[in-house]
């Protein structure tokens, strides 16, 4: 019921309230009206006390009914006007529920309406944090082929067959260094050849610097799917290239962080190992730096040192 049904039905109920107090107060003046006619009748010609019973009988009889009837019609009228309180209430009382109903209602689609823009805030967020990584990776790798360029560009004779010319004096330097000190361990050499090797200051501390930190930005990174990017960085390498990173991943300009995202990151499942200077040295690492293992980015974790 609408407040302006219940305005309605409250005319109608104070009508109808004013009907019956009009009917009853009708009674008691004629029960009056009759009551004085009985006293002018039987009471004022005769005396008081001769006439008394008759008069006694006629009020009991005539205007007690009439008064009677009245207190009747008023109950009644009290009584219907009550009941249609109540019903009044009992609509109101379910007015309110409807009311309580449509409240949750609305309620649990403000809920929906925020839990939607809460998942595409999220994936705002995500596509932003996405473009924030793909500007810097993208800007890393600009710079590392810019350093590559300036590699072709260094020696005219060299020009883009740098890297293998110089992995070729590299194997030289190794097996010089391992005649003149048949002591050393074979990560030893490595690590003296690599130390002492005359054209990394001037061709490869900056290239592989530049390499250690993309790859680990890849790494420290809440980006999804990090062997696609760490796949990208190994695209751009030749495999001459790649030989020289295996071997700057054990010399002392690297560290084992850096070593072991080599390794959860498979990053040289396409290298040739039989272009190492010796088969054994591939045992320095995990085999998985070789064969990409059966699981998703989110369970590789590495612990920093």
């Amino acid at each position: 019921m609408t407040s302006e049904q219940t305005k309605n039905f409250d005319s109608e109920n104070a009508l109808k309230a004013k009907k019956y107090e009009k009917v009853a107060n009708r009674l008691i003046v004629f029960g009056t009206i009759v009551l004085l006619t009985g006293a002018v009748i039987f009471v004022i010609p005769h005396g008081y006390h001769d006439k008394f019973g008759a008069f006694g009988e006629f009020f009991g009889g005539i205007v007690g009914s009439v008064w009677t009837l009245a207190g009747v019609v008023l109950f009644y009228s009290a009584l219907k006007a009550q009941q249609r309180e109540f019903e009044v209430q009992r609509e109101q009382l379910e007015l309110q529920r409807n009311e309580l109903k449509l409240q949750r209602q609305e309620t649990e689609l403000q809920r929906k309406e925020f839990e939607r823009q809460t998942v595409q805030l999220v994936h705002q967020n995500e596509t932003l944090a996405v473009q924030k990584f793909e500007n810097t990776f993208f800007h890393m790798l600009n710079l590392h082929n810019d350093i590559v360029v300036s590699n072709e560009t260094r020696d005219e004779k060299e020009g883009k067959q740098w890297a293998k010319t110089l992995y070729v004096r590299f194997i030289g330097n190794y097996q010089r260094t391992c005649s003149r000190d048949p002591e050393l361990t074979k990560i030893e050499a490595v690590q003296k050849t690599y130390q002492f090797f005359k054209k990394r200051p001037e061709y490869l501390d900056r290239y592989f610097s530049n390499l250690k930190y993309a790859l680990n930005f890849i790494h420290k990174s809440n980006i999804k799917d990090k062997f696609f990017y760490i796949g990208v960085i190994r695209a751009q390498l030749t495999i001459h290239e790649q030989l020289f990173l295996f071997y700057f991943a054990l010399s002392d300009f690297s560290n084992n962080e850096f070593r072991i995202i080599l390794e959860e990151y498979s990053f040289f499942e396409e290298l040739p190992l039989d272009e190492l200077i010796d088969s054994d040295h591939k045992d320095y690492f995990d085999m998985k730096a070789f064969k990409r293992p059966n699981f998703s980015d989110d369970q590789i974790t590495i612990n920093d040192q």
